[in-house]
């Protein structure tokens, strides 16, 4: 699967045999808000790509998904190289229910989430 949106932002994606799939960033100053942390948004940015890649990974030709709800709990700051990792929890017919957990480069636990995504017929 390919996205823009990583490619233009840098993100590394890995999808991982037991169907998870990670995501990658190195942070830099650029990514930083004015309170001197990297954005919340950049988090969400990650735990919600790597949530969609794996439900994503669940589709059957002609199939779309698309995100309808995701809840991120913040633990700690983000810095340096960020990695999100999503799985499936449930997959329905028509809904599929994820987690995800977003860490720093030395294991910390920055952010975890949880989310629904609907699946149709067609891209849109």
């Amino acid at each position: 699967m390919h996205s823009p949106i990583n490619e233009k932002f840098g993100i590394q994606s890995e999808d991982l045999a037991d169907g998870t799939v990670a995501l990658s960033l190195a942070t830099d100053a650029s990514y930083v808000n004015e309170v001197g942390i990297v954005h919340g948004g950049v988090t969400m940015l990650l735990l919600d790509g790597a949530m969609g890649r794996a439900a994503g990974r669940t589709l059957e030709p002609g199939q779309g998904c698309a995100t309808i709800q995701f809840t991120a709990q913040f633990l700690a700051p983000a810095q340096g190289r960020l990695r999100a990792v999503g799985r499936v929890v449930k997959r329905g017919r028509s809904v599929a229910f994820l987690e995800g957990e977003c860490t720093r480069e030395d294991g910390t636990l920055i952010a975890r989430a949880v989310g629904s995504w609907a699946i149709r017929r067609g891209s849109r």
